[in-house]
């Protein structure tokens, strides 16, 4: 995470006791321990056991395993673990992730896991026309810019900023209606 993601990052979402967040494709869980540090509770899920078992091990190592928790997860095709229920979460992150996932189910999915007035946090890289993306470079995976505007479809508030090649979402799902 660069020091201008970090601000943007900080300066939209502020941590609160409590606050529970669900990093998505979380690797060895070097964000999800950076939102531990700024207060959050965090589950970090990951497709690879291999990148799971070194942030278990991080956070068995550092004593954070109550509040900072990881598990092995495919989002296109696992079923769902018991961490995303309905309504239960305040924050989601993808950081580089989305182009890699169905990501018109894992929108849809993320509506339902956050609490109303949650959020999707979401970091992608953008390249100014389909197809690209370097043949040589698979995991640089990203979104065109029309495709990074159909993303925030369906969402109460959006918010973007550009952070060199990549943009950051703000999403933010719809408030719970007050009679």
């Amino acid at each position: 995470m660069t020091d201008a993601e970090a601000d943007r990052f900080l300066r939209r979402i502020s941590p609160s006791a409590g606050s529970t967040v669900l990093d998505v494709g979380c690797g060895i869980g070097s964000f999800s321990r950076q939102l531990f540090r700024w207060g959050y509770d965090v589950s970090g899920l990951d497709i690879s056991p291999a990148a799971i078992a070194i942030a278990i091990a991080i956070a068995q190592r550092k004593g954070t395993q109550e509040r900072l928790r990881y598990g092995v997860h495919d989002f296109d095709g696992g079923v769902i673990p018991t961490v995303l229920r309905p309504g239960s979460l305040d924050l989601i992150v993808c950081r580089n992730v989305l182009p890699f996932l169905d990501h018109q189910r894992f929108l849809a999915d993320a509506r339902r896991w956050l609490r109303p007035g949650g959020q999707l946090y979401v970091l992608v890289r953008v390249w100014p026309e389909r197809g690209g993306e370097p043949d040589e470079r698979p995991w640089q995976r990203g979104f065109t810019e029309e495709q990074v505007q159909h993303l925030q479809n369906g969402w109460a508030e959006q918010e973007r900023c550009w952070l060199g090649r990549h943009t950051a979402l703000f999403l933010t799902s719809e408030r719970r209606r007050t009679e």
